[in-house]
């Protein structure tokens, strides 16, 4: 068997498959083979080059192992959800608990089931059928239902975004979550797809089927339970998580509790404060959405490939160091979504943050991304030390000041809000008088934003520091990497304020509290992951690390921690 990478014209073709006749012509030739010597292709990785070097046309690129007559290809078998592993002993009285059923907690329940360790998950939101009517309430009439929308529910955050599932961590679990997702009917592709990704309309209907599959491994999986407190044993030498108490008064006693509420659950980080769970700020970003036509967005990525049935839509990354008066700050794009809509995605009452979405085929006719700045640990105030302290939902003071990128997030939703009226319409500003200081203009061209939107001064809801560096980022994008960027028909949509969690609870090698024993936060919301992919691993690897040291796993089976502190 050889590895060899291919360059194959793009042409009028599709992306090549295992059984391409032109793949496996250009396998042979790379081998020094004839094509009848070639036993099989397997393809490893595969991506679009578009870019316009030395007048080379663009390729695909294939990274694939060709095996020749001698020998003989693996056979294609579809990977399975669930993974038994002989048990080392019984699992006795554990009955872990998990708080929140996004990629963590639904991984994490995973995991358990593969040694036989039922577990109890608890998602304050609906099930995704019932999710998915009052995600299209929000949309189309306005009506936010708190615990029921675009973060809430079962699924998490992730099933209405992009679904990408593309991420720069190298931890050997990312091929297992790739795997399972394809064992839950995601398409094979996302296995060699440099980027892949899933779709909104792919990820809804996927998630009855990893229901069904948790049940059937003797999981308890309840919904419209959300966690309102701890239940904490201080008489054993220390505060020790032994259960949760429900918003309808029931006590859930087990243990141990993995935390995987994701990072909009603000209510959450407040009992934590009100317990002393030791957990510190961490630096987030904060910005708008940017939405362009998709057909822009093609023509500048792709050139004469725009518009080609078999590339499809164009995505983006851009990323500047602008100088401030405070030193060099990063901004960058985030959470691109071509061919997609931009969301209304708060989940508190008159506050309003936005995001993106998009489906699989990606053929909307807008694509959108966040463009953030940087927001380090002290410059979270808005502009004095010590005035959001009296912020009505989150005083800074508790927890040693843990909570106050939490404060300053509320401050602009709640600001978000009023600047577009009400109703969860959303205050809009065209890119190009946002980034030249001309204030409020009308809109040029529509949005794929619903309910709608209203002209505003995006500059006026947030930090200066912050509306300065985001001008300077957009001037230098358009003229370093990516040309059309300042276009006329560009729109900036405010507010962006959940890229990440502004807070990190402080966890130790064993992936537990440093504070609370029993209590082990992961993925997101705890500060340790960024995406899909990178919290189902987080969910993953904490409930091994969890296992193997209660001698669940069976001898060689034991999963060491990954190394602490923040995702890659």
């Amino acid at each position: 068997m050889k590895t060899v990478e291919l360059h194959l014209p793009v042409g009028d073709l599709p992306p090549p498959g295992e059984d391409d006749s032109q793949l496996v012509a250009a396998a042979a030739f790379a081998c020094g083979v004839a094509v009848t010597a070639v036993a099989g292709v397997r393809v490893r990785r595969r991506s679009l080059d578009a870019r316009r070097r030395n007048h080379r046309p663009a390729s695909w690129v294939v990274r694939c192992d060709v095996y020749l007559d001698d020998e003989f290809p693996p056979g294609v078998d579809l990977p399975t959800l669930l993974r038994p592993r002989r048990l080392a002993r019984p699992a006795g009285d554990l009955r872990p608990i998990i708080v929140g059923m996004g990629p963590a907690g639904l991984f994490a329940a995973l995991a358990f089931a593969d040694v036989g360790v039922a577990c109890t998950l608890l998602e304050r939101g609906p099930e995704v059928e019932r999710r998915n009517l009052d995600v299209r309430d929000l949309r189309v009439h306005g009506a936010l239902q708190p615990e029921s929308n675009l973060c809430y529910g079962e699924g998490g955050a992730g099933t209405y975004s992009d679904g990408k599932l593309y991420t720069r961590s190298k931890d050997p679990l990312v091929r297992e979550v790739y795997e399972r997702l394809v064992a839950l009917g995601i398409d094979r592709s996302v296995l060699v797809e440099a980027h892949p990704h899933v779709g909104t309309n792919r990820l809804i209907p996927m998630m009855p089927r990893l229901r069904l599959a948790l049940r059937e491994a003797g999981h308890d999986l309840c919904f419209d339970a959300r966690v309102d407190d701890l239940v904490v044993d201080d008489a054993s030498g220390g505060p020790r998580v032994v259960g949760v108490r429900l918003a309808d008064g029931r006590e859930l006693i087990g243990g141990p509790v993995l935390l995987a509420t994701g990072h909009s659950a603000r209510d959450t980080y407040a009992v934590l404060a009100r317990h002393g769970v030791a957990m510190a700020a961490k630096d987030f970003a904060v910005g708008t959405r940017v939405e362009h036509p998709q057909a822009l967005i093609d023509r500048a990525q792709l050139g004469d490939l725009a518009g080609h049935p078999h590339v499809g839509a164009a995505e983006y990354f851009v990323a500047q160091q602008v100088a401030s008066a405070d030193g060099v700050r990063g901004v960058y794009s985030f959470c691109m979504c071509p061919g997609g809509f931009v969301l209304p995605s708060p989940t508190r009452l008159d506050h309003l943050n936005v995001n993106g979405m998009s489906n699989a085929g990606r053929g909307g006719r807008f694509g959108n991304a966040a463009l953030v700045t940087q927001v380090p640990c002290d410059e979270m105030y808005l502009h004095e030390p010590g005035d959001l302290d009296d912020d009505p939902e989150f005083g800074v003071h508790v927890a040693g000041g843990a909570l106050l990128g939490l404060a300053l997030q509320g401050q602009l939703e709640r600001a978000a809000f009023a600047a577009g009226g009400g109703g969860y319409r959303a205050p809009a500003q065209p890119l190009v008088a946002f980034v030249e200081g001309l204030g409020a203009a009308p809109l040029a061209t529509r949005t794929s934003y619903r309910p709608g939107v209203e002209a505003f001064d995006i500059s006026a809801l947030l930090p200066a520091r912050v509306v300065a560096a985001l001008r300077q980022g957009a001037r230098q994008i358009d003229r370093r990497q990516l040309r059309g960027y300042l276009s006329g028909e560009a729109v900036v949509i405010g507010v962006e304020t959940t890229t990440s969690s502004p807070v990190r609870i402080l966890r130790g090698a064993d992936r537990q509290s440093v504070s609370h024993a029993g209590l082990f936060p992961c993925a997101e919301g705890a500060g340790y992951a960024g995406g899909i992919v990178s919290s189902a691993v987080d969910g993953l690897r904490t409930a091994r690390t969890l296992l193997a040291a209660g001698g669940w796993l069976a001898a060689g089976e034991t999963i060491a921690a990954a190394p602490n502190g923040k995702p890659q």
